[in-house]
């Protein structure tokens, strides 16, 4: 099946060339970039089949026509060719960014990135610089962070992945709710069999959610290297209730955050980069210039920031602007009343959009990130620069860049002592109102899970959902549903009426919540851990009714506290949400209406605790009520649509 998908690819070929420049090295030759010579084994992919009459394709320099202004009505169907391939940073495509004469050099170690100065040269696309150290990614297309995809709600997506590795990968729509396409939500083993080394598979889905989603691998450590990219989906105006709010929106100011290895130990953290690039923290090391991301503003402009964590340790983050207020209008996608505050905390698969105005004197500002949790115990912070136009990019502030500096004012979604709760310094998350304004769904039947993480005698630390190790199935969940493999499955009740006691014994197995279609579901989920969980659910976006920390000798009773005194819910307009911290020893209250049957992944998204076991499926719904797959895509064992 994959050759005939490469036949065909490879009779489209004429029609949409990836632009693959090559740069030159000092002495005017060329170097081949790793992409250009990985993408010369696998075809172009083009529209000269009758289903791909209507497909908008990238032109020769990469413009997609699908990024527009936005009209209802007005859907297009937005064709991308995105190859998975191995490749390294500080390659020999970068060696010419380290001339003086190529970046705008500020002293001299220091080098800023994105300002559009006159004989100044951008950063090629080819060359991925991150902090200046040599290590293997995993990208695609040759970009790090990958490709942003912006569409508009409604559009169709056709993506056509082309295996160039030597291991299975997949790719998650992390924000679309893949309504009608289940088996589109990228999970091995769970909606569809991995894409296998030298294979090609098809995602073809219509974009059911608006707002800053993202893309990412869904296998093991890939998304840790570079296998993730923006997944913009804009609205109308009609749809859009912030409109007013900003004069700009653009692909400039989409920011993506990740917590950076240089090993493939993705458990402590070692930096953080801003858009794939940053200063070098790492001690003792052969230095590189730093080349800062930038992002450029004029003067009373007011301009419309995406922020995508792809946090992968216990990494939570803050982003702060010197001298700026940030209006948070979204968050995963949903658009929230405005607030102001000086400082975001993003945990791991969190988005927010905020809106900056450029009011401050005509100046370079800094961007600060800073990490927390386990990033503090390597001091790390990174920064970017706010660049106003007709500053002198040569100006950057001298304000101290350190991690003990603490950037003032009020901060949204930190978590503390006390998560639902608000004062002068912190607004909750809890706290925010959904622009959205519905009651809160009175719950049919609710659901008690807990995340933890258990020190096995030899084995080292095992994470689990509800004293379960999660273990991938053999056979893909959604494909398979109909072949009598809920024998398989195992849950807490299921294991307890076996006379297994999970709590004392090491239980492993695939975790299984089988939830009721169409009914008011909620879940109490509860860390009974030091560590707090971000956890996310594929498939549905649902409301935060409740958070709160019970404390350490308390939160493994939390059902029964909760049944006797009932914990303190949000009636009205709580937050729309796909991901969501969980406190320690604390717990997190979600709701939802399950009118998606299918299997979801539910999971820890800090990728050392998934990818061991703190995750399980919940299958809502029967068999007979889930949505067929196109026999292409249901093979037992084909990767290929």
């Amino acid at each position: 099946m994959q050759w005939k998908l490469l036949k065909a690819l490879a009779l489209l070929s004429s029609l949409i060339i990836v632009r693959i420049n090559g740069i030159q090295d000092a002495d005017g030759k060329r170097i081949e970039s790793k992409f250009e010579r990985v993408s010369q084994l696998y075809p172009q992919v083009t529209a000269q089949s009758s289903e791909a009459a209507d497909w908008r394709f990238a032109d020769k320099d990469q413009t997609h026509p699908c990024k527009r202004e936005c009209q209802e009505q007005q859907p297009m169907t937005c064709y991308y060719y995105m190859v998975v391939h191995y490749d390294e940073t500080m390659s020999a495509t970068c060696k010419r960014y380290l001339q003086a004469k190529y970046r705008f050099k500020l002293n001299g170690k220091e080098y800023v990135d994105n300002f559009k100065v006159a004989e100044q040269e951008p950063l090629n696309d080819d060359c991925k610089y991150a902090d200046g150290l040599e290590t293997q990614v995993m990208v695609v297309n040759g970009k790090l962070p990958g490709q942003a995809i912006e569409v508009c709600y409604g559009d169709t997506i056709v993506a056509d992945i082309i295996n160039a590795m030597h291991e299975t990968t997949t790719i998650h729509w992390h924000g679309i709710h893949q309504r009608k396409t289940p088996h589109m939500d990228g999970v091995p083993h769970v909606t569809q069999y991995p894409i296998e080394a030298g294979q090609a598979f098809r995602y073809r889905f219509e974009v059911d959610h608006g707002g800053t989603n993202w893309w990412h691998s869904h296998t093991e450590h890939q998304r840790a290297f570079g296998l993730a990219g923006a997944l913009i989906v804009r609205q109308s105006l009609k749809l859009n209730p912030h409109a007013h709010l900003y004069d700009f929106d653009s692909s400039a100011h989409v920011i993506m955050i990740q917590d950076w290895v240089h090993n493939f130990d993705e458990s402590i953290a070692e930096n953080i980069l801003i858009n794939g690039r940053g200063r070098n923290m790492k001690k003792n090391s052969k230095t590189r210039p730093t080349l800062y991301a930038a992002f450029n503003v004029i003067r009373g402009g007011r301009y419309r920031f995406r922020v995508i964590f792809n946090g992968v340790s216990n990494c939570p983050i803050s982003l702060s602007i010197d001298n700026h207020d940030l209006v948070v209008i979204s968050s995963d996608g949903n658009d929230i009343e405005p607030v102001e505050v000086q400082k975001i905390m993003f945990h791991g698969a969190e988005r927010y959009d905020f809106v900056l105005h450029a009011n401050q004197d005509v100046a370079n500002y800094w961007l600060r990130i800073k990490g927390y949790s386990f990033c503090a115990k390597n001091e790390l912070h990174q920064e970017a620069v706010l660049h106003y136009q007709d500053a002198d990019p040569r100006a950057l502030s001298t304000h101290t860049l350190s991690y003990a500096y603490d950037a003032p004012g009020v901060m949204l979604n930190e978590l503390g002592d006390d998560a639902g709760g608000s004062s002068e310094q912190s607004i909750s998350l809890i706290s925010l109102n959904s622009k959205l304004v519905e009651p809160a769904l009175n719950p049919s039947v609710t659901f008690y899970t807990s995340m933890n993480a258990v020190e096995m005698r030899g084995e080292g630390f095992r994470f689990q959902m509800d004293d379960i190790t999660f273990s991938m199935p053999k056979m893909s969940l959604l494909q398979t549903r109909n072949l009598g493999i809920g024998q398989f499955f195992c849950n807490s009740s299921q294991q307890a009426a076996l006379g297994f006691n999970c709590k004392s014994r090491h239980c492993k197995c695939s975790n299984v919540i089988h939830v009721p279609a169409k009914k008011n579901v909620e879940f109490v989920i509860s860390s009974k851990s030091i560590t707090p969980h971000p956890i996310h659910l594929h498939g549905y976006t649902f409301r935060v009714v409740g958070m709160g920390v019970l404390g350490e000798q308390r939160i493994g009773q939390i059902e029964t506290i909760d049944k006797r005194t009932p914990l303190p819910r949000r009636n009205r307009g709580a937050p729309l949400k796909d991901s969501v911290q969980v406190p320690a020893f604390g717990y997190t209250i979600i709701r939802f209406n399950s009118d998606s049957p299918g299997y979801w992944m539910f999971h820890c998204h800090i990728s050392p605790h998934s990818e061991n076991g703190m995750a399980a499926v919940v299958r809502v719904g029967e068999d007979v009520e889930m949505k067929m797959c196109p026999v292409s895509n249901c093979g037992l064992c084909s990767s290929v649509a």
